[in-house]
């Protein structure tokens, strides 16, 4: 599995460079990015709830949900003050914040199997729920007005989870669902890579990136101090995987395609997308040490 997710990262990031090149795709590149929202989140958002078997299973995720908001709310303090504040604010926090949908559900799965899948995507649709609210703070303030609809596709990974909370609750878990969940993971790394690079590098993107680094360094600090001590204390091997793997983790997948969705450009964004990689060989290396650790 490790090899086919690291393939499926290799073959995502070059179709997303080569996609870059192509000026009809840059123009219908925003249809692409709520694509990849409905089609591969929204799934994996069903299949992680449908599979909860106890809601004090959420303890942990909530504790990694409460991490993330005070990444994004140290990000208002290096945030110039202005109209869009808030939204830049929270595009900041969120560009510094763990990348759990295309990185540590496929890595943790690589490395801890059906427990680490289970667990990190529980704890990935937890984020979802919190980074639901940004969205909208992100919608709200946006410099490209947005039309109404739109909000159904940002928030469908949302809405996706309480479906599969209402199929947990309603409808036994098929056992299919386990191998549907953990064969999901190359499927992330090869959409997220794919996206995530042909929005780095679309043209509305292509902005200075090195005065974003100091902000971007500071809340990476802010992220590792909570993620890797809480990693180190778990009381799981698939828990503490995790935990690792969001402390050290590759740049987040969304704030670049949401800056081009909403009209956002900022140099912290682009400062992440282009340092963030330095944590993934850390990040692997902690998480299977953890999880071979006796």
């Amino acid at each position: 599995m490790t090899a086919v997710v690291i393939l499926a990262y290799a073959v995502g990031a070059a179709g997303g460079a080569i996609a870059s090149r192509s000026t009809r795709i840059a123009s219908t590149w925003r249809v692409i990015i709520r694509g990849q929202i409905v089609l591969v989140s929204v799934m994996v958002s069903i299949l992680a709830a449908w599979r909860l078997e106890g809601f004090d299973d959420l303890v942990w995720p909530l504790l990694g949900g409460l991490f993330s908001i005070l990444v994004v709310a140290c990000a208002w303090f290096v945030t110039p003050p202005g109209p869009d504040r808030p939204g830049r604010a929270v595009l900041r926090g969120w560009s510094a914040s763990a990348n759990g949908g295309f990185w540590v559900i496929p890595i943790a799965t690589a490395i801890a199997g059906a427990p680490g899948a289970v667990f990190a995507v529980l704890a990935d649709r937890v984020f979802i729920t919190i980074f639901a609210v940004f969205t909208w703070i992100l919608r709200r303030h946006a410099p490209r007005p947005q039309r109404m609809r739109t909000s159904w596709i940002d928030q469908a990974p949302l809405i996706a989870l309480l479906v599969g909370f209402a199929l947990n609750i309603t409808v036994a878990t098929p056992d299919w669902t386990a191998t549907a969940l953990m064969w999901s993971a190359p499927l992330m790394a090869l959409a997220g890579a794919g996206v995530f690079v042909g929005s780095v590098l679309h043209p509305s993107q292509r902005i200075p990136w090195r005065p974003g680094v100091p902000a971007w360094a500071f809340l990476s600090a802010v992220r590792i101090s909570l993620f890797l001590p809480a990693a180190l204390l778990a009381p799981s091997k698939p828990i503490a995987v995790a935990f690792a793997l969001f402390a050290l983790t590759i740049p987040a997948f969304f704030p670049p395609q949401l800056s081009i969705l909403y009209g956002y450009s900022d140099s912290v964004v682009a400062a992440a997308a282009r340092w963030g990689w330095i944590f993934a060989l850390p990040g692997i290396a902690v998480a299977a040490a953890l999880w071979w650790a006796h």
